[in-house]
């Protein structure tokens, strides 16, 4: 049967490190991670950052920090050159890491990833940091040079991230997410699925954990792992059109539930909108399985008989 190649064919020739909609979906996350610990920019004790599994790596901040913080990021998302600005004068301050962690999150609102790395990266080299805002900046800097198209030291500062033993947390598994990326980028498919085993236990209430996991399932040929995983982002994001689309992929495979596979892909389409690049994608899927068939008709009873 030919659809199962074509459908794997077309999903293998996208480049991993550069599809769109999972830069979206991370942004997305990003976004809502940093929206929470501005919202709630309070000092945890080491015990609690431990023991809390949705604490944020580098959230041990006293307040008066954690709200310049804010500050300095709201000013960058508005004007990246005021963001910068206002990093520069921060760090002449003695603003140390956290206007480095500034500067970084300008550069890259900016689209100068490379050197949002190099501020990241400058930033996890201060001294005196906890082992959590060390790690957080590390992974930052790890994300901002995958980003930039450079996977070697994405990988790098990434497992630079992981060196240190760190609580075992939501923002812990977000790091081991980034890194399978980053390992799926330079091919590494083994060591990209033990960083995903670690993903969906540590942050199991995140979709793209699930979504990345079944994704990588399913391009090594384990099906039965993709659609248990893919089961699970859907609980999670079910009004993603990711997910949809990943979830219509998985099934079409199995070649079990066409049905099933259709109602994927035109949730996709409905989702992202049929001129996105989900939406066209899943319109060619479903242009691939055909139409659905029509349901055998009742014959036709003769009267009197």
């Amino acid at each position: 049967m030919f659809l199962p190649i074509a459908l794997a064919l077309a999903q293998l020739a996208q480049p991993a490190q550069h599809d769109p909609e999972i830069e979206a979906l991370l942004r997305r996350r990003d976004e809502r991670r940093r929206s929470e610990a501005l919202e709630q920019p309070v000092q945890r004790s080491g015990a609690d950052a431990e023991t809390s599994d949705d604490a944020g790596l580098g959230q041990v901040l006293p307040p008066q920090i954690a709200e310049r913080l804010a500050a300095c990021l709201a000013k960058a998302d508005g004007d990246p050159d005021a963001g910068l600005a206002d990093a520069a004068a921060w760090a002449k301050a003695g603003g140390g890491a956290y206007a480095a962690h500034c500067e970084g999150y300008a550069l890259g609102q900016a689209g100068r990833w490379t050197e949002a790395a190099d501020a990241f990266a400058r930033g996890a080299g201060t001294s005196g940091l906890d082992v959590e805002t060390r790690a957080r900046l590390w992974s930052q800097a790890g994300n901002a040079a995958l980003v930039a198209g450079d996977v070697p030291r994405a990988i790098r500062d990434l497992d630079t991230a992981l060196a240190n033993p760190l609580p075992r947390t939501l923002s812990t598994g977000e790091i081991h997410l980034d890194r399978a990326r980053a390992r799926v980028a330079a091919g590494d498919l083994p060591g990209a699925r033990a960083d995903l085993n670690e993903a969906v236990v540590l942050a199991a209430s995140d979709p793209l954990a699930w979504l990345l996991s079944a994704t990588l399932a399913r391009r090594m040929d384990d099906l039965p792992l993709a659609r248990l995983h893919i089961g699970e982002a859907a609980k999670r994001a079910g009004n993603d059109a990711a997910v949809a689309l990943e979830q219509g992929i998985i099934l079409a495979l199995s070649g079990e539930r066409d049905d099933a596979a259709r109602a994927a892909f035109s949730r996709a389409q409905e989702l992202a909108g049929p001129d996105s690049a989900i939406g066209k994608q899943a319109a060619d899927y479903l242009a691939q399985l055909g139409a659905e068939p029509e349901a055998p008709k009742e014959p036709a009873v003769e009267p009197g008989r």
